[in-house]
């Protein structure tokens, strides 16, 4: 994919520092944009990324967010979302409502709230733009002994295809890009008999999303992107 035209635009990624967020990161730094991450923590100066700010942000904490987007100036080209939570099996017999519900603030409350106030600000700038969220693969899958987090992860789909619908005057796409498992050290220690060469790398994953924030993707909005490898 060509980079993305972004020397003179802000792409602001929530999550930014995870092992998926970081890949992000660079990939924005590399098409030239300036970058904000804003997560719960940031790192230590000699492990951030040179030339990104870094903002504490608590995405469950509506004020927290919209504080987060009232300070950036000018308003964000781009806003990307890797914010979220991860369930272990449970079958609907064994269903835990809190875990249920938590599925929902991590992964639905966290997105739209963060989805709310990117549209405010971006349309506020007059120039359009990009919002790109996380789904996962399950979210097509029929949730069996995970269904708090497949469904979190479909509503977040649905969510994409509203926002995309309401601003579609606007300039604005919105789309999510939809991950199997990632190639991250994390998940190898998880599953250390997986045959890891199949998973999408977190770079990879990064491409799409550096795709989804350009001119290119203009015409692409609500969609959910498949990014499986070969998983």
């Amino acid at each position: 994919m060509d980079k993305s035209p972004l020397g003179d635009r802000t792409v602001v990624v929530f999550g930014g520092t995870g092992a998926l967020g970081s890949a992000v990161v660079e990939r924005m730094l590399a098409d030239d944009a300036t970058v904000i991450v804003a997560d719960a923590a940031v790192p230590k100066a000699s492990d951030g990324h040179v030339g990104v700010q870094y903002v504490i942000v608590d995405a469950l904490n509506e004020d927290s967010v919209a504080s987060c987007f009232d300070s950036l100036n000018p308003a964000p080209w781009a806003v990307v979302n890797l914010i979220g939570g991860f369930a272990g099996a449970q079958s609907i017999a064994d269903l835990e409502l809190s875990v249920l519900r938590r599925q929902f603030e991590l992964n639905l409350v966290t997105a739209a709230t963060i989805t709310k106030y990117a549209v405010r600000h971006i349309k506020a700038g007059g120039l359009g733009g990009r919002i790109v969220h996380t789904s996962s693969r399950v979210a097509t899958q029929d949730g069996h002994d995970g269904f708090s987090y497949s469904v979190s992860k479909l509503a977040v789909v649905r969510l994409v295809e509203a926002t995309a619908t309401e601003v579609r005057d606007d300039a604005i796409t919105v789309n999510c890009v939809m991950p199997s498992i990632i190639d991250t050290p994390a998940n190898r220690a998880s599953m250390a008999t997986a045959d890891f060469d199949k998973w999408p790398k977190a770079h990879e994953i990064a491409d799409v999303v550096s795709f989804l924030v350009s001119d290119a993707s203009a015409l692409i909005s609500g969609a959910a992107l498949p990014v499986y490898g070969r998983a």
